[in-house]
């Protein structure tokens, strides 16, 4: 229980240097986890987190708690990515989302702009289709 109030000192003796890094570190660690950029832009984010997860830990005063605290961030990173997987495979929501049927129908509209005799198309664009398969999350 000790180590435990050492963590808690030192996230009360934190400065700004070392609230940018850990926000530094966090981020780019759920950036380089996530499918939202191009796979340069994702291995820069994980080495600007590593980076900046090392610098935090070698500037505190207390190495040992910031390394626990940096173990802590990613492991709660780690249970929140499962569960949230965990809950869209129970609600079904495992399958991405196509708006190809959506994006044809607008190139068509924009072709033919006086198209009134298609309504059911137009409400049809609206609803996008669903693509079987895993979802991609790592």
């Amino acid at each position: 229980m000790a180590m435990l109030h050492d963590v808690y000192d030192n996230l009360r003796a934190m400065t700004l240097l070392h609230l940018l890094l850990a926000f530094l570190a966090c981020t780019g660690y759920m950036m380089a986890g996530g499918q939202l950029a191009a796979r340069r832009v994702r291995i820069t984010a994980g080495l600007i987190a590593a980076a900046s997860a090392a610098w935090f830990v070698i500037d505190s005063p207390q190495w040992t708690a910031s390394a626990m605290l940096v173990a802590l961030a990613i492991g709660i990173v780690g249970v929140f990515s499962a569960l949230v997987w965990a809950m869209s495979a129970a609600l079904g929501l495992r399958q991405s989302a196509s708006f190809a049927p959506a994006v044809a129908m607008l190139a068509e509209a924009a072709v033919e702009p006086s198209s009134a005799a298609a309504p059911e198309r137009r409400a049809a664009a609206r609803v996008p289709t669903t693509n079987s398969g895993a979802l991609h999350s790592h």
